[in-house]
């Protein structure tokens, strides 16, 4: 973990002095040396503070990451493009294009789930995904559309030629998919492959899998 750590706590983390109880849990009411447990109402005491961590931010960052974007289409949940938002800061995704109803950064419940990084990330808003696809197809992109469908190939089996060329993975709506116009636009269509009973996760779940894989894949190349 390449984290430096400041004198300041952030929080702190308590336990119940009921032998029976022993509920431990964080809190960020540093001026408070006792509590009351929420559990069972006995006294709890700190056990330990968490410092606050200062990650180098440019040290090791791979410029490679540059080239893959996404496309959001028609993303319905506030909180899942901020979360996406979030994972794509991390990453090093290039660029998010955003499509039909799907909320930009100017939603004022966005940073919940995008913490600031909706200030970090390019992004463009286009009224029309299939407008949007064709854009990126003159703009040279390997188009990639993450779908559970029976054409679709399993993720770990995708084979990108070009490591060089431009990607833009695209998802979703929570209930209805990509846009069938848009699928008959991607270059690839592939899927996670699920090992319980439930055949979907969540959008941005699924994004983070999907996005990082394709990291990876460019770095091995």
């Amino acid at each position: 973990m390449c984290a430096l750590t400041s004198n300041q706590p952030l929080g702190i983390f308590r336990e119940c002095s009921n032998p029976e109880c022993r509920f431990r849990y964080a809190d960020m009411r540093l001026e408070k040396e006792i509590d009351f447990c929420p559990k069972c109402g006995e006294i709890t005491y700190i056990r330990n503070r968490a410092f606050s961590q200062h990650y180098a931010q440019h040290k090791g960052r791979n410029q490679s990451h540059s080239k893959v974007a996404v496309l959001l289409d028609n993303i319905r949940s506030v909180y899942n493009v901020g979360s996406i938002f979030r994972t794509c800061e991390g990453l090093g995704v290039k660029e998010i294009f955003l499509a039909g109803i799907t909320p930009t950064p100017n939603h004022p419940r966005l940073s919940k789930t995008g913490l600031g990084a909706e200030n970090l990330v390019n992004w463009r808003y286009e009224n029309n995904a299939v407008d949007m696809v064709h854009l990126l197809h003159q703009e040279n992109y390997l188009i990639i559309g993450l779908e559970c469908m029976p054409d679709a190939e399993n993720l770990r089996d995708l084979q990108i030629k070009d490591s060089n060329q431009p990607l833009c993975l695209v998802v979703g709506n929570e209930r209805l998919g990509i846009d069938p116009d848009v699928l008959n636009l991607c270059n690839h269509l592939v899927c996670i492959p699920m090992q319980g009973t439930k055949q979907s996760f969540n959008v941005s779940v699924a994004f983070a899998i999907a996005a990082y894989h394709l990291l990876e894949i460019i770095q091995c190349h």
